[in-house]
């Protein structure tokens, strides 16, 4: 049966002209790096975990320059917590970061979270979906 549907193929004119006779991959994009570290971040949210102590979610942070990663446990997704865990951790220990990178969270997306990058300075970027 494998033989008679490879030959029904083979002789199938609709099918050679739909068939993609090339497959082209588009090269990786060549992005700058920042000219010192902590200054661009990128900024996601994994979860929900089991929980421990409450916690349920973390809050991970790379600095795109040295690839130093952070992973901050909160125990919810709202902005206020997340802005409150980038403060308390993140600023208070390398200062406060020039770009931040992020997917198009509803969280990361609210008032709040756009007004916390304003006070700071901050240019934020989003991530395609």
């Amino acid at each position: 049966m494998k033989y008679q549907i490879k030959q029904c193929v083979r002789c199938c004119e609709s099918c050679h002209r739909s068939k993609i006779q090339r497959h082209t991959k588009t090269p990786l994009g060549t992005f700058s790096l920042p000219d010192a570290r902590f200054t661009h971040i990128h900024i996601d949210i994994v979860g929900p975990l089991p929980s421990s102590e409450g916690l349920i979610y973390l809050l991970t942070i790379i600095d795109r320059f040295s690839r130093w990663p952070e992973a901050i446990p909160i125990p919810d997704m709202r902005a206020k917590t997340i802005c409150r865990a980038i403060f308390n951790i993140w600023i208070s220990r390398f200062g406060c970061p020039s770009v931040v990178t992020s997917d198009q969270g509803s969280q990361l997306r609210s008032s709040m979270f756009v007004e916390f990058t304003h006070m700071l300075g901050t240019q934020k970027i989003k991530t395609t979906p």
